[in-house]
């Protein structure tokens, strides 16, 4: 044989060998692969066990939607009392979701600690309440069931389904305002008002019958028009000004009052004093509110009757209702009576809660 064959057969045989080799390699890779899929399965399911259910779950259909709405609700509960909140939420730093009501408890007792107000769980810096709308509106969205006819309605619709439309709810005659007194759920309403007695009532047994009705519509337009007319009577008085103030924080025996520092008004000094209303109840579920004073701090040589009313103080985002007091100052009552301080919604407390300081107009007219 020649030389130049037994070269070309060596070089077979070397050939024969790689290819052996690349595909013992190859097969070696594979099993290495699939050994790592199959770990990397094993440890995802051992770490995430609620995959399992979630799949299941989810090809229940109506069981999916129910747990997604569960986990939902979870996750959107105030971290401090666990109860979801339908009313305004606020964010710590650190993201945790506090309600409106546990957020001034915790601003409450810095306050009257003199400390800087702390989120409980991760204790980041809550003196800048944030506002979390997202969350708000999520939980807006969860189905809540109707008082009535327990259907489930997302909560930003239901009150106007029970208001209108459910026919298990209650409601009056249309023809209450000319006397009738019925009331029955609303499917039932079209019936009784085809044959309601009231129909066959003469003009003068209708008559006779609103003489002995009390109109609360009218009583509550009497009191509008006389929040009016007083207010276009400060307005039109000559003796009538408007001072620019700011309450003060300040403790006293456990207790949260605010102070302005003292104005004149009418040849007199006088102060403000305002105070959050029953911070000693600790049920969360309570509203905000606030009150306030108008204090005479000299001995008036007559009698004065003012009329006072608070308003949103200047470059201020605390947003208050008109709401109008009076009171007679003499030497022996020199400080009105708590009146409401109306504020606008729930954040308007909070804010001013979180804050030191906060701008305040007094609008004061002196009667005759």
């Amino acid at each position: 044989m020649s030389s130049s064959n037994i070269e070309s057969s060596e070089r077979s045989e070397d050939s024969l060998n790689n290819v052996r080799q690349q595909g013992e390699q190859q097969e070696c890779v594979e099993e290495c692969a699939s050994s790592s899929l199959a770990t990397t399965a094993t440890g995802i399911s051992d770490t995430v066990p609620r995959m399992q259910p979630s799949v299941s779950a989810c090809l229940a259909g109506d069981t999916a939607s129910e747990m997604f709405e569960n986990n939902l609700r979870d996750i959107l509960r105030c971290k401090i009392c666990s109860v979801l909140r339908r009313t305004a939420l606020y964010l710590c730093q650190a993201g945790h979701l506090i309600c409106a009501s546990c957020l001034a408890h915790l601003l409450t007792d810095a306050q009257l600690r003199e400390e800087t107000p702390k989120c409980p769980i991760c204790q980041k810096d809550i003196s800048i309440p944030v506002r979390n709308i997202a969350a708000e509106l999520a939980i807006s969205e969860l189905p809540s069931n109707c008082r009535f006819c327990n259907e489930k309605f997302p909560h930003c619709s239901l009150d106007y389904h029970e208001r209108h439309e459910c026919q298990d709810s209650p409601i009056g005659c249309k023809y209450s305002r000319i006397g009738c007194e019925w009331i029955g759920v609303r499917k039932e309403a079209s019936d009784h008002e085809r044959n309601c007695e009231f129909l066959s009532k003469t003009p003068q047994e209708i008559a006779a019958t609103l003489e002995t009705i009390e109109v609360d519509d009218d009583s509550k337009h009497d009191e509008i028009e006389h929040i009016f007319q007083s207010l276009m009577y400060s307005l039109n008085s000559e003796r009538i000004l408007c001072v620019d103030l700011q309450l003060m924080c300040y403790c006293n025996n456990h207790q949260l009052f605010y102070t302005t520092t003292d104005f004149h008004a009418f040849n007199e000094l006088w102060i403000i004093r305002a105070r959050l209303n029953n911070q000693d109840d600790t049920d969360p579920a309570n509203v905000i509110s606030f009150s306030y004073q108008l204090v005479l701090k000299t001995e008036p040589r007559s009698t004065l009757k003012v009329q006072f009313v608070a308003l949103k103080g200047s470059r201020s985002d605390i947003k208050i209702s008109t709401q109008l007091y009076k009171h007679e100052f003499t030497p022996t009552s020199l400080e009105s009576d708590y009146c409401a301080l109306p504020l606008m919604d729930c954040n308007d407390g909070i804010q001013l809660l979180a804050k030191r300081g906060t701008k305040l107009r007094i609008m004061l007219s002196l009667l005759d």
